[in-house]
């Protein structure tokens, strides 16, 4: 019986070991590709906050991956549309939303940023919410050096951004959609 339970208990501390195993790895799946990384991690954590955790053949396509990623123009409320940002997100990489603001004509304006990896740029997306209906009305590239944007409003036919601090920082094309 002694031996019974110590074969048992091999067993599943060699499936235990077998799971962890293949849960690390040298790769990472970014929208269904397998994308190589420096070494293999011992968790998400060390991942993360290793700034050179993707191997340099692959920062190329990853930037491309991340900038080209597509996104539906319509949404059926915010947390749908934040949610498809979430998955234009890089693994491990930076990704925010804008405050929220109410405009003129009743509708709201709401933005998202994502880190490019290695690119020292931000992709932004920036939806009117009407009647709980969340439209992209911009996606653009904006450099990281210039700092994140964090409001946007209309005026006239413009997307004003104002930076942290409250200044305006750019001014956008509105293009209704």
């Amino acid at each position: 019986m002694a031996q019974r339970s110590v074969v048992c208990i091999g067993v599943c501390l060699l499936m235990l070991g077998t799971i962890g195993c293949e849960r690390r790895s040298s790769e990472i799946e970014y929208r269904g590709e397998k994308i190589k990384l420096t070494k293999v991690y011992a968790d998400y954590a060390a991942y993360k906050n290793d700034p050179e955790n993707i191997d340099p053949s692959e920062t190329e396509r990853v930037q491309r991956l991340v900038l080209g990623a597509p996104i539906a123009t319509t949404f059926g409320s915010r947390l749908e549309a934040s949610k498809a940002v979430g998955q234009i997100a890089f693994p491990g990489y930076g990704s925010g939303g804008f405050v929220e603001q109410s405009q003129a004509d009743g509708s709201v304006l709401m933005g998202f940023s994502v880190e490019v990896p290695r690119a020292s740029k931000e992709r932004y997306f920036v939806f009117q919410g009407k009647d709980g209906v969340y439209t992209l009305v911009d996606d653009f590239v904006h450099p990281g050096s210039a700092g994140l944007l964090h409001s946007v409003i209309r005026r006239g036919n413009d997307l004003v951004f104002t930076s942290i601090d409250g200044k305006e920082a750019l001014v956008r094309p509105y293009v209704a959609r």
